[in-house]
């Protein structure tokens, strides 16, 4: 797999998500996860951490996004540290909210969805763990820890084992960590192919993942592989949102200067992408009408 145009300093900013009602959002987003609000009124929240904005939400939607719909499948929040996903964990446990966690070899992940149906992963990215991946010729993924042994990469997490690194004392902290951050997005595809010639020729990510038999495509950078992924685990299955679902509203880029973003804007020219400048911004959508926006990073 060759590099992309992006470089590695190449990030996720704020994520902007539709919801039916913003109250009931925040018993999620900010009651349970922990994020900050920075900003709230009837048509508009703004969550973050550590002073940064992570998650806009906006109200007007008419219905939640029903399940196995094409669009977001989950938006992650990483964090830094095995105890601060603890922390989320004791969060999450305590709130009565319906969860999950998976141990993906290369991560470990809570995931949970708001009462509009918006998928959330929280995430502790755990490289050191994985060595390779095997592919066998019926297009089977299995991953191989550095110990040797072979995972699926779906095994349950070991909650027990997860909350005891919060030690004694019984104190969950309330509030996300102050440098969590927008690590990835995953959403549903038809036509994973063509979002990545998207994703790979035009905007210039770096490919990861390509597999239709393991069912997912993603790609990022040299330095943060997995940052914009498509899976088809739907299948046949697999249904169009109806008018004025909530879900992805769009999704920000952060490239590392204005002339990285002066070089994606004529790619999309070059492309017949249509796009535009908006404070100097450039708004666009990929092929399957994923809207995003790409800025230039500040300092």
């Amino acid at each position: 797999m060759g590099e992309g145009l992006l470089s590695g300093a190449t990030r996720l900013g704020p994520v902007h998500l539709r919801v039916t009602d913003i109250p009931a959002a925040l018993a999620v987003w900010r009651d349970t996860l922990g994020l900050g609000l920075d900003g709230e009124d009837r048509a508009i929240a703004r969550l973050g951490a550590g002073g940064r904005t992570l998650i806009v939400l906006h109200a007007g939607a008419n219905v939640p996004l029903p399940q196995k719909s094409r669009g977001l499948f989950h938006v992650a929040i990483h964090v830094k540290t095995r105890r601060d996903l603890a922390h989320a964990a004791a969060r999450l446990k305590a709130s009565g909210f319906r969860y999950s966690a998976q141990d993906h070899l290369v991560s470990e992940s809570l995931y949970v969805s708001d009462p509009s149906g918006n998928g959330i992963e929280v995430c502790f990215d755990t490289p050191a763990r994985f060595l390779r991946r095997e592919v066998s010729a019926d297009g089977r993924v299995a991953l191989i820890a550095a110990d040797g042994s072979a995972h699926s990469g779906l095994e349950p997490l070991d909650m027990p084992g997860l909350l005891r690194d919060l030690g004694n004392s019984g104190h969950v902290e309330p509030r996300m960590a102050t440098d969590a951050f927008i690590g990835h997005i995953h959403m549903r595809a038809r036509a994973p192919e063509t979002l990545m010639e998207f994703y790979l020729g035009v905007l210039g990510f770096t490919p990861h993942i390509q597999s239709r038999s393991f069912g997912m495509f993603d790609c990022g950078t040299g330095l943060r592989p997995h940052m914009v992924a498509f899976n088809i685990w739907a299948r046949e299955e697999l249904r169009e949102p109806p008018p004025g679902a909530a879900g992805l509203d769009r999704f920000t880029v952060e490239l590392a200067s204005a002339e990285e973003l002066a070089a994606a804007a004529l790619r999309l020219e070059a492309a017949n992408v249509p796009s535009k400048r908006a404070g100097g911004a450039i708004e666009t959508a990929d092929p399957e009408g994923n809207r995003l926006r790409l800025v230039a990073q500040r300092g």
